[in-house]
């Protein structure tokens, strides 16, 4: 497919979605179902908007205006051209490392207004604003290099946007591809279907700060996650071979170990994945592992298919994460962000979700590659 995509109507945002619109709405309907109290929900999206203010290279004012777009005062007005010219004053004022917010005119302000007001699906409309306020951005700032997240305007727009329809925030993400290419081309299906990713990250962000119950570990995981499980680690397995020859081309005493673990087993202990990698702590999880040596170094790919919040809501993730150790020395090798994560729900299949696994894989396997030879 053509990723230099000029139209950004919301039919062509519709249609690239599709897919991923099917998904959303289940998992918002588990998510709504569990979501949790109000008062907890409120504290922990604050602090979320705090925090990655702050990993951006914001301020306080950036944080304190991420953090307000997370209330319900703020996402309840309407959108109007008004309140959209409001915002756009309040972006531009803001001192961001990253790029500060360019002023938006009152012909951009009436535009974002309307596609926040379009009729359908609320993640297409929220995409359709984050790409027209970018868009009426960039054309009043050409001399600016993209339009990337240090722009916060469109970030508050579409989050507001998800939330008056009852999703949960948006926060900004610094791997979000611009939306605008050379010379003006345009990236819109790059753009909306990383953000659509985001959505799903934010509903299972939600779901997995839900407490577990404790009790004992389940003597053997449930059906889709013992197939999924089971499919990750053949997967790796078949992958050992090719290699482990790239690998021995330099160091002939080079290893590939393909080994499996699942909860009972300590995060701390020899062999299991990170702590960091798990989105619910403490949530049953199972994973599979390729421990890659050459030299002296060692870097562990985990394969981890772990369930989000409550076990009774039957949301599992795949994710990837690594440990890479070099002599006596381990430490962390993230390799995936978590919006690269996979989604299962309780009606898929193994067989459905594989292909998106497969590719989470491939794309982590590729980069432990880089990382180990690099080490």
């Amino acid at each position: 497919m053509d990723t230099l995509r000029g139209d950004a109507t919301p039919q062509t945002i519709e249609g690239l979605l599709r897919p991923d619109l099917d998904d959303l709405d289940r998992l918002r309907a588990v998510w709504a179902e569990h979501r949790g109290p109000r008062e907890e929900r409120a504290r922990a999206r604050r602090e979320l908007a705090r925090r990655r203010a702050f990993d951006l290279g914001g301020g306080p004012e950036l944080a304190d205006l991420l953090e307000a777009t997370t209330t319900e005062e703020m996402s309840g007005p309407a959108l109007t051209p008004d309140h959209v010219a409001e915002l756009a004053a309040r972006a531009a004022s803001l001192t961001v490392p990253t790029g500060r917010c360019p002023r938006l005119d009152e012909a951009g302000a009436e535009g974002v207004a309307h596609a926040a007001t379009a009729p359908g699906h609320p993640v297409v409309r929220a995409v359709h604003t984050y790409l027209t306020c970018a868009g009426a951005l960039a054309g009043n700032a050409p001399e600016e290099a993209g339009d990337g997240p240090g722009w916060a305007l469109p970030w508050v727009l579409a989050s507001l946007v998800l939330q008056r329809a009852d999703f949960p925030p948006l926060v900004p993400d610094a791997g979000v591809p611009a939306c605008t290419g050379p010379r003006g081309s345009r990236r819109v299906d790059l753009c909306a279907r990383h953000l659509a990713r985001l959505v799903a990250t934010s509903l299972r962000t939600e779901l997995s700060r839900l407490p577990s119950r404790p009790g004992p570990a389940p003597a053997s995981a449930p059906p889709l996650a013992a197939a999924t499980h089971r499919r990750a680690l053949d997967y790796l397995r078949d992958r050992r071979g090719p290699l482990l020859q790239v690998l021995g081309s330099l160091d002939d005493q080079a290893r590939a170990d393909v080994h499996a673990g699942s909860a009972p087993q300590a995060p701390g202990e020899i062999g299991a994945p990170p702590e960091r990698a798990l989105l619910s702590p403490g949530a049953n999880h199972w994973w599979a592992g390729l421990a890659l040596t050459v030299a002296e170094a060692t870097l562990v790919l985990y394969v981890i298919v772990q369930e989000v919040g409550p076990s009774s809501a039957g949301v599992l993730a795949v994710t990837a994460d690594a440990r890479l150790t070099i002599g006596a020395e381990a430490r962390e090798a993230p390799l995936m962000s978590e919006v690269d994560g996979v989604t299962v729900m309780p009606n898929d299949s193994a067989d459905e979700r594989w292909p998106l696994v497969r590719d989470l894989v491939d794309e982590a396997l590729s980069r432990s590659m880089d990382q180990i030879t690099r080490a």
